[in-house]
């Protein structure tokens, strides 16, 4: 991104640029196992970004967040549709696009020790009672509170980069859910996303962002450990060939993702 100096003028082309930028972040984060804050590596603004939203310097996103709306509604709408008409096929995508960000989650650790592989456990037992839980939608909507919640615990994981925030909320048992919102609009419920999102943007970001320099390999287990565990809901109720080629596309996504260098 160019420096954000005041008094200088971006061109259309640059408004144009920063536009798909926000569209490719705004798609890339509703698939489970792409990470916003990876995505924001490669574009190569994630540091000034963690800066400048501590310091409440928005206007140089404005574009680029419009077009994060736009792509987050393409890939909603889209998902959505697919979850009501391809359910299995979908949960597939989403199994291999999951299992398959692991390898590149952990790619990023200083390697195995007994510590790490405990934390993967463990982070794989607190996933696996989380999905066996009763689910957070009750009465056919969201509540306010798990609503606020998955905004502000997506958002703020979401800025460390290798780690998924759609991920969490199939964690939270609230992915589907959270797509049906983005398809049929629902501004109230929505609005109370975006508002945990900037709370925890503002509050855990930081925080984790601090704790991810000290603790990087042992977040990082632990955070695998939790995306192992809640792929159980993602199993198919039957098996046939739309779900192994669906499941090899969304690993193959990933894995060619993955294979990204950061700028």
């Amino acid at each position: 991104m160019e420096k954000t100096v005041k008094g200088v003028k971006r061109t259309s082309k640059d408004q144009a640029l920063l536009l798909i930028k926000g569209i490719i972040l705004g798609i890339g984060i509703i698939i489970p196992g792409m990470s916003g804050g990876t995505i924001l590596v490669i574009f190569g603004i994630y540091e000034r970004l963690i800066k400048d939203i501590l310091e409440l310097h928005f206007k140089p996103y404005l574009t680029m967040g419009f077009g994060v709306v736009i792509g987050v509604f393409m890939g909603g709408t889209i998902l959505s549709y697919l979850f009501q008409v391809y359910r299995d096929p979908t949960y597939t995508f989403i199994l291999g696009c999951l299992l398959m960000s692991i390898p590149f989650v952990l790619k990023r650790s200083n390697g195995n020790s007994v510590v790490n592989l405990l934390l993967l456990i463990f982070g794989g037992v607190v996933s696996l009672s989380l999905v066996s839980m009763p689910p957070l939608m009750e009465g056919g909507s969201l509540s306010i509170g798990n609503t606020f919640l998955a905004g502000f615990i997506s958002s703020s994981t979401m800025m460390i980069p290798g780690i998924s925030g759609s991920a969490v909320l199939i964690v939270l048992g609230i992915y589907e859910e959270m797509l049906l919102l983005i398809k049929e609009i629902q501004i109230a419920n929505l609005l109370i996303f975006v508002i945990g999102a900037f709370f925890g943007v503002f509050i855990l970001a930081k925080v984790l962002n601090t704790l991810f320099s000290k603790y990087q390999s042992q977040i990082l287990y632990f955070f695998s450990g939790l995306i192992l565990g809640s792929s159980r809901l993602l199993f198919p109720s039957e098996i046939g060939v739309l779900t192994i080629i669906t499941f090899i596309l969304g690993g193959a996504i990933v894995f060619k993702w993955g294979n990204f260098k950061y700028k």
